[in-house]
């Protein structure tokens, strides 16, 4: 016979045992019975490797597990205490387990869930293998693309906006192997947030509809991490803005197009990709735009063409990118990159330093702002293409005395440089001139001063 025990101390005793444990436990006696669906912590695991066929043992899980869970918190109503964390992971996830997900998804939001932890692989019997599709050599990239993605995830769980309605309380949200559909405002006849408490989302191998990803983050007004793992795209671009975002991680995703805009909070962006199969689209381009915070960058794409950095005040970071063709960078000296790409044609660079002839030699250092110059500069050494602007052109003379301490120029294999300045001198300026062929003495023409250089300095 059973010990019997204080209702109190029974459920102190469910608080500390994993879910499985308590389901277990709850078999003892009558007293113990259902009393674990009322604990701030609710796991369901389904375990087994992913997409295992074992349907019979999977049914069991759904009805002797999840639909009993659901029963109870029926049958307990007066005892159900707010939830802490609800996690679902399964790994023979059907399509018709869409229903007891959505009321899973409901109960938990009723009970003012702070973090949700849900993971729905696919099983095995379900998915339809698009490598069997007719005729898919006559698809184009973008064809090929939306085929390879609409097979895979055709019987992932949607989740919609109504199915986040009441995600209130939220602050945590991890998400894997579901899709999101787009939950713009035009879908919906008001315009409050979704999520307004979410400080935290990590998601993997979820796909997106059309700019769905653009218009969830719109909904989290206060989230400040962001990780996206091997996730897919409708269009095939990834595209983010967020004024409170801090952290943003973006790593192995089907996408040939990344643009964050307005995250004028990010303090550090991780972006790695893969190598994509040559029938689909590369990766193309990374597009960064006033991103004044960013204080750590780490960029590895070994095939992105495109990189474009607009507004930033002092960033430190590495850009892997052996591919990289043309980049831009807006922002200011105090910024610090390390740049491996060393097919570079094009490059600009526009620098929002004022100059200041006395703290180019501060602290009796000489040449304190030239050092850190041509040092910012040599890190675009590989470009064929310059377009430079600067605030003043004396920030690019660089003294005489100066120039004999580099045994190489800074930029070897430089043909072309457009030179852009507020002030530019109106007469020929010799030492301007020879500190312009010191920094790239291959140059073939230098565009856009008032006077034309007529010889090279000896």
């Amino acid at each position: 016979m059973a010990l019997e025990l204080p209702d109190l101390v029974i459920h102190q005793i469910l608080q500390f045992l994993p879910t499985k444990s308590a389901v277990r436990l709850s078999f003892l006696s009558k007293q113990w019975e259902g009393v674990w669906s009322s604990a701030p912590i609710i796991d369901f695991d389904e375990g087994g490797e992913d997409g295992n066929n074992n349907l019979s043992q999977h049914k069991r899980f759904v009805k002797n597990i999840l639909s009993r869970y659901l029963e109870f918190l029926v049958e307990k109503e007066k005892e159900k205490q707010g939830l802490e964390k609800f996690k679902l992971h399964m790994t023979r996830y059907l399509s018709g387990d869409a229903s007891i997900v959505t009321k899973l998804l409901s109960s938990s939001f009723e009970r003012g869930v702070k973090e949700l932890d849900i993971s729905l692989r696919v099983s095995k019997s379900q998915w339809d293998h698009w490598s069997g599709m007719k005729n898919y050599n006559n698809l184009s990239p973008m064809e090929l693309i939306n085929a390879k993605s609409a097979a895979r995830i055709k019987n992932y769980y949607y989740f919609s906006r109504t199915a986040l309605a009441n995600a209130k309380s939220l602050t945590t949200l991890n998400l894997g192997s579901v899709r999101i559909k787009n939950i713009s405002f035009k879908e919906c006849s008001t315009s409050t947030c979704l999520l307004p408490s979410l400080k935290s989302m990590s998601l993997k191998k979820v796909h997106f509809d059309k700019e769905a990803l653009f218009y969830l983050i719109r909904e989290c007004s206060c989230i400040e991490y962001l990780s996206i793992i091997s996730c897919s795209f409708k269009d095939g671009e990834f595209r983010v803005s967020s004024s409170s975002l801090k952290s943003l991680q973006v790593e192995h995703c089907d996408s040939f197009a990344i643009q964050v805009d307005d995250a004028v909070n990010l303090e550090s962006l991780t972006i790695v990709s893969d190598i994509g199969p040559p029938q689909l689209p590369n990766f193309h381009s990374i597009i960064l735009k006033d991103c004044f915070n960013l204080k750590c960058l780490h960029i590895c794409a070994p095939q992105v063409k495109v990189f474009d950095l607009d507004g930033c005040h002092d960033v430190k970071g590495t850009i892997d990118a052996p591919l990289l063709d043309s980049i831009t960078f807006k922002g200011y000296l105090s910024s610090k990159l390390s740049l491996k790409a060393p097919n570079l044609s094009m490059t600009r660079i526009v620098l929002f330093d004022k100059w200041d002839s006395e703290a180019a030699t501060f602290n009796s250092r000489p040449w304190n702002h030239f050092t850190t110059l041509s040092n910012f500069l040599e890190e675009f050494g590989s470009s064929k293409t310059l377009d430079l602007y600067v605030s003043d052109f004396k920030a690019l003379m660089f003294p005489k005395n100066f120039r004999k301490t580099l045994s190489s120029p800074i930029f070897p294999s430089l043909k072309k440089l457009y030179f852009s300045v507020k002030n530019p001198p109106r007469k020929m300026n010799k030492e301007l001139s020879d500190s312009l062929y010191w920094m790239a003495p291959d140059v073939l023409f230098i565009k856009n001063l008032p006077w034309r250089i007529r010889h090279r300095p000896l």
